[in-house]
């Protein structure tokens, strides 16, 4: 659990990280074409516009795989992801260091400043975009700082080496911010799927049934009224079990209402061996239950209505010093269309349930069709 909430953190913060950046393909473009026109104090025409084709390609890659992973329902592994990203952001994050190769003309003070202009601009935006996921902050600020520094250390006068010791303070300023904003980001998502996973528990709660495990009364109706409009509008049919244990009172008289919970929790649990997954079984109340069938017709309930009742009876349940083999009466109801109250097939399907009570229970009665029910 603890693994799957840390796994969901780091894909939030992959995702708010793309978030960021994403504003780069409406941002970096023209800050590309100003850069560029401004390198044409240094070098040829021609090659600040071969700088600014590279740089733009390079945007047009990270902002595909940025919209890409937008785009998909999570497919790969966050890891997959971040090393896609960080290939794709890094090819930019160098060429936009790459300044420094093409503008910096050692000894002149105007290209030395612009060079580090470039490069502090870049090292903020990169701290304020990039501090939601950690290893791509550090991997996005390498090649930034490099540049920053690189300059001003190998220009080699003292106002050079005051410039490259303020860069590294800066430097290191800026990734103490960054990493302080990442610590907090983390904690609020952190709180945020711990809140999340108690919403999703508390949720749980209120269609769980405390004591057996099974689905409660209120969230059997919701789904078996849901079921039946589905099953109504495809003219599709519809078995309702009503399921009851026997002489379950007697149980509790003589051994106790733990005993009885534990008989409870025995022939739920043969319950849920036996119901399919697309079932909706549920504890309607008592030592009563439930199983709404989709897309089963007469014969397929009762056959999986026999089966139920066979594999209870099998159930020992050692009490004190005695034994209970349990057993269970059930009711059968069928909306062959689909197209019937959830009451109606409610009633239907407990009165053949008491039915099957009168007939000396541990046995299934089918209820009457209920065009044939109005009839008589």
């Amino acid at each position: 659990m603890k693994d799957a909430q840390q796994a969901r953190v780091r894909w939030h913060q992959l995702s708010l990280y793309i978030d960021n950046h994403l504003h780069d393909r409406y941002l970096a473009p023209p800050l590309t074409l100003v850069v560029a026109a401004l390198l044409t104090l240094w070098v040829p025409v021609w090659q600040a516009v071969l700088w600014a084709g590279l740089e733009l390609v390079a945007i047009a890659v990270y902002t595909c795989v940025y919209l890409q992973f937008r785009r998909t329902a999570k497919p790969l592994d966050e890891t997959v992801w971040v090393r896609r990203i960080a290939w794709a952001h890094g090819v930019h994050m160098v060429m936009w260091s790459s300044i420094v190769m093409w503008a910096y003309v050692p000894g002149n003070l105007t290209s030395l400043m612009f060079v580090m202009l470039v490069h502090v601009g870049l090292i903020s935006l990169t701290v304020v975009m990039s501090n939601p996921h950690r290893r791509l902050l550090m991997s996005d600020l390498v090649a930034p700082t490099v540049a920053l520094v690189a300059p001003p250390v190998l220009d080699g006068t003292l106002f050079s080496a005051g410039l490259a010791l303020l860069g590294i303070f800066y430097i290191a300023l800026m990734l103490m911010v960054g990493l302080k904003i990442h610590a907090s980001s983390t904690e609020t998502l952190v709180l945020r799927e711990r809140n999340s996973e108690l919403i999703r528990e508390l949720e749980q709660q209120l269609k769980t049934d405390g004591l057996t495990g099974l689905k409660n009364r209120d969230h059997f109706i919701t789904t078996a009224r849901n079921e039946l409009e589905r099953h109504a509008r495809y003219q599709q049919p519809v078995a309702l079990l009503m399921v009851d244990i026997d002489h379950f009172k007697q149980i509790n008289d003589t051994y106790g209402h733990l005993a009885g919970d534990e008989v409870l929790k025995a022939v739920s649990s043969v319950f849920v061996d036996m119901v399919r997954t697309s079932d909706c079984l549920a504890r309607l109340g008592g030592e009563e239950f439930a199983v709404l069938m989709p897309q089963t017709a007469l014969d397929a309930a009762m056959a999986a209505a026999e089966r139920l009742r066979m594999a209870v009876a099998k159930v020992r349940c050692p009490l004190d010093d005695d034994v209970v083999a349990p057993t269970v009466s059930i009711g059968i109801a069928i909306a062959p269309d689909g197209n019937e109250t959830l009451s109606s097939l409610m009633r239907r399907s407990d009165l053949a349930m008491y039915d099957a009570k009168g007939r000396g229970r541990n046995c299934v009665v089918v209820a009457p069709d209920r065009n044939a029910k109005q009839v008589a």
